[in-house]
This record gives C-alpha cells, structure tokens and sequence, in this order.
C-alpha cells in the first residue's frame, strides 16, 4: 500500500515534469544517462524506479534528489523513508564531528564517511554549516543525530545530516554545574524517541512531547562516559559505585528504568575503570580495554556479549597486542569501539584520532577521508535514514530548521 501511494504522487509529478521541462534537468538528466536524450529512467515503471532507488546507496540517493522533481518527491516522501530504512540497503557509515573549537588543520565540520582500510575513506557527505560544530556528539539512532553542549548541558539537538534537519530541544532543569550523563534512543513499544539526562534525577524528553519531565532519582556512581550507547532498547553506561565495584547500568526506554549488566568474570575492569569503554560489535554489547599484558607492556582486549544480559555468554573476540606501527599510540587512556565493517575490520575512535583495524594483517590505519588527516573529532555509527524530523516531533510546537 506504502509503494502504491509513493507511486500515485511520482505519476503526477512526473506528468508535470515533463510538461516543465526545463534546461537544469535535462542537464541533471544528461549526467544519469551518458546522451543528451531525454532520461529513459523515467520510462521504466514507477514501482521498477521505487524497487532500484530501494537499492542505492545513501550517497547515489542523496544524488539522486536534484535530478528531477518526481525523484526529490520520492526521496523524501515518509513511505519511502520507511521502507528504505527497514530495509538492509542502509549500510552503517561513521559521523565524524571535528569541532570549530579545535581547527585542527581544518574547520569544523561534520562527515559522513564510508570508511576503508585499504583505500582512502569517501565522503559521503560534508556540512560546513552545521548549527552545533561546538558541540558534542552523543549517539545515532535509526537516523538521527543527538548532540550537546557538555559544558553547559544545554541546547540539545536532533538533526537528520541526510535530509539536513534539526531542532533545539527546550532546556532541561538538571543543574549544569553537576555532572551528567545524556543519551539518546527508541522505544519500540511506545514508538517514540526518547532523550535522557541525569545527574540526581532522571529528566526524560519524549520526542513530540514538548516538554521535559523528571522521573526518579538515580543511584549515586561514577560514569566512565558521559553519553549512554544504544543497544536492545535502552542505553548503556560503564559505572563505578560507592564500593568501587563496576559494572553496566542501562536504562530501559520502554518501561524507563534502570537494570543492571555483569561484566565477565574478570577483576581488572576496576582497576582499568578508566581505559574502558562499552560499545556494540556486529549485533552484540561489548566492552574495549587498555590492559597490562605480561608478554608486553600492554593490549587491547575486546569482549562481546554473545547472549545479550548473560553474563557467562561474554567471550574475549579480540586482542591487540604490541607492538604495532603506531607506537606512539600506545600512550592512550582509552580507545572505543566506533563499528565492525562487513569485511571484519573495526573502526575505533582512538582519542580523537579514528582508525581502522585490519584483524587479519593485524595493523591500524589512520581514517583518512579522501586522503584528509583529520584530529580532534567524535566519531560514531550512523545508519542514515530519510525520516524527516517533522513527521517525528509533530506536537512539540519546536521550529524545525535547515543547514
């Protein structure tokens, strides 16, 4: 049904496409087809034209919407935003977000990478004037961004980079001189996406809503990272409590509370509070360690949680071990998880420095977007998607803007 109402519209469209013709698409047209003649896409069956597009990879697709009318209509028509999205022709990329405060050879922007070992990372796409390039990355789910300003708390933003939306979210009330912890996700049994902060109290923003509301007040621990990972439904953080035990607080956005993860059998993690971070790896919660090793001076140890909340299914995946061509790597405090790509090679946010490893060869290689080195930039996986922002927070009387 979804495909037949995209089909109705692309047929009108169509019909006043060609009735309008006009110079600039049929120059569009010319680059598609190779010839000066008029694009034989278009002459294809509409539900043809719908499967394809179904097909293409986000950055063809986002191409694809200045060629005509009857194809910017079906990019952003919300049925095919569904179906794209619930199909596998969405590949995870990486967001790259290099912050104005820290031009570190260049602007602050923020990229969408299709990353690569072995050759130069593509640019998806690049956005200059992006509204929050002094903010902070916080995570990706189902196509949309959350970011923050850490040191204030507020404002808070969810944008679409594909579509190039994004709304201000109204201040909460937690105390900004206090630590917070923040994430962002879908609850799937509601519906509804969810933005989350707390400190002493747990502050809820239901997309939609249009306000803020506190829930209850949180356990005292310490947080290894401000911002929760996305996983199964709820958000995951690596804490430490007042006995010094650690281990995996979540926060279920179904039923909006909190739930505890065991970590593996294993007493380093309290002494390695610091140099460890909870991620996802292919289909799975994990944790990536900087530990001492007795072979070398230390290595990287990757855990995945085969059977999601069981603590005997944790197995160790991956060990990195020293020495490798980045020595000077060896000196960090932390590296995390950022994805797995479809070849097996992992992509880490390495302190700012992105970085994909070869498990095969054994070796890293510096993320480089079409040749550029880039430094001091938050990295996450992303799922693009071309859900608009409008059909999400329709109630939340938010004004909707563009970059």
């Amino acid at each position: 049904m979804e495909i037949q109402e995209i089909i109705i519209k692309a047929n009108k469209l169509i019909l006043e496409d060609e009735q309008n013709q006009n110079q600039g698409t049929a120059a569009a047209a010319t680059t598609i087809t190779g010839t000066g003649d008029r694009c034989n896409f278009t002459k294809l069956p509409w539900h043809v034209v719908v499967e394809i597009m179904l097909k293409v990879p986000i950055e063809g697709l986002m191409r694809c919407r200045y060629v005509c009318k009857a194809w910017h209509e079906l990019l952003l028509d919300p049925s095919f935003a569904k179906l794209y999205h619930g199909g596998s022709s969405s590949p995870t990329v990486v967001v790259l977000l290099q912050s104005s405060l820290f031009p570190h050879g260049n602007s602050g922007a923020l990229y969408l990478i299709d990353p690569q070992e072995q050759e130069p990372s593509t640019i998806i796409a690049k956005f200059d004037h992006f509204p929050y390039l002094e903010s902070t990355l916080v995570n990706s789910c189902n196509g949309l961004i959350c970011s923050c300003d850490v040191r204030m708390g507020n404002p808070i933003y969810i944008s679409n980079p594909v579509r190039g939306e994004f709304l201000t979210l109204p201040k909460g009330k937690t105390n900004p001189d206090r630590q917070f912890v923040s994430g962002f996700g879908f609850s799937a049994k509601s519906n509804q996406y969810k933005v989350i902060k707390y400190s002493e109290f747990v502050e809820i923003y239901t997309l939609g809503s249009g306000a803020w509301r506190r829930s209850k007040r949180v356990p005292p621990a310490r947080h290894q990272s401000l911002f929760g990972i996305f996983f199964n439904g709820a958000l995951h953080w690596l804490v430490k409590l007042p006995n010094q035990s650690v281990l995996i607080r979540c926060f279920d956005l179904d039923d909006e509370k909190f739930r505890t993860i065991p970590l593996p059998l294993s007493t380093f993690y309290e002494a390695n509070f610091i140099k460890t971070h909870v991620g996802v790896l292919g289909d799975c919660l994990c944790l990536s360690s900087i530990v001492a090793s007795i072979s070398s001076d230390w290595e990287i140890q990757i855990w995945v949680m085969k059977e999601y909340g069981v603590r005997e299914s944790w197995i160790k995946e991956l060990t990195i071990k020293y020495p490798t061509p980045w020595e000077h790597w060896w000196n960090l405090r932390s590296i995390k998880v950022v994805t797995c790509l479809k070849n097996g090679e992992v992509v880490f946010d390495c302190e700012g420095s992105p970085a994909v490893y070869n498990v095969e060869q054994e070796r890293f290689g510096l993320l480089k977007p079409n040749g550029i080195s880039l430094t001091h930039v938050n990295g996450i996986a992303h799922a693009p998607s071309f859900v608009s922002l409008k059909d999400i927070a329709m109630g939340d009387g938010l004004k909707l803007f563009n970059f």
